[in-house]
């Protein structure tokens, strides 16, 4: 997967993802079509796709204090910020499905 794809949250595309993430990422997404034949696994996979777009954000955000690209406060606030728009959204936390 990689870099590319969709904006998340309003974050620049990364360069690249971590090995780690990119590879879970992929796991996930070619999971995603045994849903339909196993409904049972809809949330444990919605879970770990959630998991790992947050974690993709939040890499996003502290590559581009690494790169120079923000002050640590900036950094901070923007960590924060979207810390709080996740939990918000129910996104963040024991891997739970979002609240409506």
């Amino acid at each position: 997967m990689g870099a590319g794809g969709s904006n998340l949250g309003g974050v620049t595309p990364s360069r690249s993802l971590p090995a780690t993430i990119d590879a879970e990422l992929d796991e996930v997404l070619s999971l995603l079509p045994a849903v339909a034949v196993i409904p049972e696994l809809a949330d444990k996979m919605f879970s770990r796709l959630v998991g790992c777009l947050v974690e993709a954000v939040l890499h996003e955000i502290r590559d581009r204090h690494d790169r120079g690209e923000l002050s640590r406060a900036a950094y901070l606030t923007e960590i924060c910020s979207m810390v709080v728009e996740l939990q918000e959204r129910g996104l963040l936390g024991a891997g739970s499905v979002p609240r409506r």
